[in-house]
């Protein structure tokens, strides 16, 4: 099952997602993607434990350990929020440009970049388990963007899309004030 949250930077996105994936099950496991501990003031009833892993370049190596490791009893009790898909495509960008000292060819990049997207996605689909994930909203672009810049949101966007339209739910944050996109999906 996932569950996406996005929205704006700062807009509350973590605390929502720890918040609400800690009335799934007994027991999470807050992958991070960036440099970020566990908020302290992490809301969970008593009975719900935290485990922190931090990943930076390794998130679908670590989904599927994640699931080989785990029974079938221990995954349903189990849920997973992963923060953020942003900071895991943006740290992929910031690899492939400085394994080519900044000066990769657009095509080579866009390949790369769609890998690294389309080996996420499947991990993320074939996890077996509650999943949470958060993401930023891509931004726009204009035509006077980066051909990288514009191949890095259109991956993101893309990994977005696909993940929303196979999701269980999907939020949105404004202010704090989650609401929940997957509601209003038009069912024609």
């Amino acid at each position: 099952m996932i569950i996406g949250v996005t929205g704006s930077a700062g807009n509350g996105k973590t605390p929502f997602a720890l918040k609400y994936a800690a009335t799934f099950g007994r027991e999470g496991l807050y992958v991070v993607t960036h440099d970020t501990p566990l908020p302290a003031a992490t809301p969970a009833p008593p009975h719900f434990t935290w485990k922190t892993i931090h990943t930076e370049f390794a998130l679908p190596t670590v989904l599927h350990r994640i699931n080989e490791e785990s029974n079938l009893y221990r995954a349903d009790r189990r849920v997973l929020v992963i923060d953020s898909l942003t900071s895991y495509l943006c740290a992929a960008h910031q690899r492939f440009m400085e394994e080519h000292d900044g000066s990769i060819d657009d095509g080579d990049y866009m390949e790369l970049m769609t890998a690294a997207r389309e080996e996420l996605q499947n991990a993320l689909l074939s996890f077996q388990g509650k999943v949470f994930v958060i993401t930023n909203e891509p931004p726009g672009y204009t035509p006077f963007t980066d051909p990288k810049e514009r191949c890095y949101i259109t991956q993101h966007a893309a990994l977005n899309l696909e993940l929303a339209r196979r999701s269980h739910q999907w939020f949105r944050l404004n202010a704090g004030i989650p609401e929940e996109l997957s509601a209003r999906r038009f069912r024609g």
